[in-house]
């Protein structure tokens, strides 16, 4: 009896796994937990934390070395496979940062701070996993990844990352901030520099139009290239946050938010139009042929 041909392509899950079958950002949840209920970190923890740490950029490439591997579920579902693995990178490595400064400022800093950013480490890592955000994106690829491409900034998980990330930013006291910094240069940079470079070389290889063919044109006006921008901004906003008053940062967080909700504003009036336009053109008729 002949059997079925396998299908060349695999099914592939839209957003981030659960936390409990992600070994990092479990890992890094349980770091979190024991620093900020711990009266004296042991020398375990500490190990534990940094190589969780280390462990996120290795676990990022694992799989996917090598260009071309958004492609691998078809061009179809390329912005949905991006941009979910985009959100699981992102979120394991903002949970990562956390611990980082958690660790710090146990040994360096006022410990009654740590409860505090653990309490966040363990929100951001537990957010994904909430119906809600799991609800943005169809489960089917194509559907997906015409929803990112077309759709507002409220079913695109990268943005709303953004947002929420800008936001939080801003509440943040600035001892905080100084230990999130430090971890960011001590623990996280290596990390930084595979999720840049991951997502950067699959840049060039999205769209088909002439004008977004340029990765730096692409970075800014195609939607797969300003996600990149987004999940790089936490990285420049915490030393920009550090370095200018809190009304300065505000504003510019302000305008930034503007900046990633506005134009998916614009876009819908601009498609309406464009519909309206359509179908008051009148139907093409062509005269019949004459008899021979």
């Amino acid at each position: 009896m002949l059997k079925a041909a396998p299908d060349s392509t695999p099914a592939r899950p839209i957003g981030p796994r659960y936390f409990f079958v992600d070994p990092i950002r479990i890992a890094a949840m349980t770091c979190a937990v024991f620093l900020m209920f711990v009266s004296v970190v042991p020398l375990w923890l500490t190990v534990a934390a940094i190589a969780v740490s280390q462990a996120n950029g290795i676990a990022m490439i694992v799989g996917i070395i090598g260009r071309g591997w958004s492609l691998r579920w078809g061009r179809r579902g390329r912005a949905a496979v991006v941009a979910s693995t985009l959100a699981a990178d992102w979120t394991n490595t903002s949970v990562c940062t956390l611990v980082g400064a958690m660790l710090l400022l146990r040994y360096f800093g006022p410990p009654e701070m740590v409860l505090a950013l653990g309490l966040l480490a363990l929100g951001i890592g537990l957010l994904p996993d909430v119906r809600i955000c799991r609800a943005l994106l169809s489960p089917d690829l194509a559907s997906a990844s015409r929803t990112l491409n077309e759709g507002h900034f409220f079913r695109d998980p990268v943005k709303l990352g953004g947002l929420i990330a800008l936001l939080i930013l801003c509440t943040l006291d600035r001892v905080s901030l100084t230990f999130i910094f430090l971890s960011m240069a001590l623990l996280q940079l290596n990390s930084v520099m595979i999720i840049v470079d991951k997502y950067l070389t699959e840049l060039e290889l999205g769209g088909t139009a002439v004008g977004f063919r340029n990765p730096a044109i692409r970075m800014f006006l195609a939607r797969d290239g300003q996600r990149i921008l987004i999940m790089m901004l936490p990285f420049f906003f915490v030393p920009f946050r550090l370095a200018v008053n809190t009304v300065e940062a505000r504003w510019t967080a302000a305008a930034v938010a503007a900046l990633i909700v506005i134009p998916d504003l614009m876009r819908s009036p601009a498609r309406v139009i464009r519909a309206n336009v359509r179908s008051s053109k009148p139907p093409l008729v062509t005269a019949p042929a004459d008899p021979v």
